[in-house]
């Protein structure tokens, strides 16, 4: 008499994952397809980068200008760098687009693939690492909702377009937010220590008057812009 050994944990998990991204990855319309590939191009966000940069720097002075800057470009070295060119290759899990278990029952748009490992997601680390940022520095309702609907637009659309399982959204999204916290008592650190020899105003006002407005604003057009092109190139 055989016995069939149960699944272990973790191969219930890349179960559910694939399964969980069979209802997510869908054949849709050109519109659709279109929007979510626009979506996922940062170039299609530079007009929002360069705003939300804009508002930081507007405020505190030179120094202050040097200092979040850095500060950025830390974050951007955790988010990115350190899960591409460190976490990625040493995991080593394949993309679902490259995994021969599923490969062949996903949709794509414009054969696009993605490189050949997935796990974590660049697009989710980044995504929540400057989400969680602008969040914690600006403390606007409409701001933190804007820059976390975006941050879930990012992933999803990693998903819709078949590059990505959800696992690794949830871990990238995980990596990104503790890196923005971290960052962000650093800075805090560095601006109150700082504050009085290069004559920054108190830490709680800094960004009292900012234009944040601005970063809902474009965030809002971008997507519209999206919607539209989306339409129009659906239409041809």
């Amino acid at each position: 008499m055989t016995t069939t050994a149960s699944p272990t944990i973790l191969q219930l998990i890349q179960q559910w994952d694939r399964q969980l991204l069979m209802l997510i990855n869908f054949d849709g319309s050109a519109a659709y397809d279109r929007f979510w590939m626009l979506y996922t191009n940062g170039l299609t966000w530079v007009p929002l980068a360069a705003v939300v940069v804009w508002c930081l720097l507007r405020r505190g002075g030179w120094r202050h200008a040097l200092l979040i800057m850095l500060m950025l470009c830390l974050l951007f070295v955790i988010s990115d760098f350190v899960v591409a060119s460190l976490i990625k290759p040493l995991v080593g899990r394949i993309r679902p687009s490259h995994d021969a278990q599923v490969m062949n029952l996903l949709s794509y748009v414009d054969n696009y693939h993605g490189g050949r490992f997935g796990f974590p997601s660049n697009h989710a680390s980044n995504g929540f690492a400057v989400a969680t940022m602008l969040a914690l520095i600006f403390r606007r309702p409409l701001v933190i909702f804007c820059a976390f609907l975006w941050a879930i637009g990012s992933c999803y659309s990693r998903m819709y377009l078949g590059v990505h399982y959800p696992s690794d959204i949830l871990t990238g999204a995980a990596i990104g937010a503790l890196a923005a916290v971290g960052l962000w008592y650093v800075y805090r650190w560095v601006y109150n220590h700082f504050a009085i020899a290069w004559h920054f105003p108190g830490f709680a006002t800094l960004y009292r008057h900012s234009r944040s407005w601005l970063i809902s604003l474009t965030f809002l057009l971008s997507v519209v812009v999206l919607l539209l092109c989306s339409l129009v190139q659906q239409t041809r």
